[in-house]
């Protein structure tokens, strides 16, 4: 949370229940990002931050709403880091990498949108939320590249390459990014 997040009432005071919401989130963030959707219990919520189950109850209704609210912070967060960038750039091979780069980076929201990807598999909920932002994020590439089919091509590479690095540490994703754009660099070419 910067200076700039901090939430304050129309009274100037500071929203004391805005900031706890938020720390909520972030522990919760930390936990998918680290161990997963399935570990994110109100108990290791609690045991996170250092504070009672009671405090986390009071500010979620449930674990689902907190889970909604953890991969929409971390979603917001990903959309600051590329949206403007990618919007910027109308060169399919740039934006891969760019994305790509990002994606592999220190970043926590990367972790935490790979967890919910996988558990869109099996839970609604994951999947209507990962469908919402693929969707917004899929319109911005279309935007960059001028075409919806290209944006759908380029975001899957994206995530391939982005999860062959998560999995591979020794993965070259500059390899693989620079082979990416050849190929792709072809692909533009061919009129259909």
């Amino acid at each position: 949370m910067t200076m700039n997040d901090i939430p304050v009432r129309d009274n100037g005071r500071l929203d004391i229940s805005a900031v706890r919401r938020q720390q909520i989130i972030m522990a919760s963030r930390k936990l998918v990002s680290t161990e997963g959707v399935g570990a994110v219990t109100i108990a290791q919520i609690a045991k996170v931050m250092g504070t009672s189950r009671g405090v986390v109850n009071h500010h979620f209704e449930s674990k689902e709403e907190i889970l909604r609210a953890t991969l929409m912070s971390a979603l917001k967060d990903a959309s600051a880091a590329t949206d403007q960038s990618v919007a910027a750039k109308d060169d399919i091979g740039e934006v891969t990498r760019l994305v790509v780069g990002l994606a592999s980076s220190e970043n926590d929201w990367w972790p935490v949108y790979i967890a919910f990807l996988a558990e869109s598999a099996s839970h609604q909920f994951a999947r209507k939320m990962i469908q919402e932002s693929d969707r917004g994020f899929r319109a911005n590439l279309a935007k960059a590249l001028g075409d919806e089919a290209r944006a759908g091509v380029v975001l899957g590479l994206m995530k391939g390459l982005a999860l062959q690095r998560v999995v591979d540490d020794t993965f070259d994703v500059d390899e693989a990014v620079a082979a990416a754009i050849q190929l792709l660099s072809r692909w533009q070419r061919v009129e259909v």
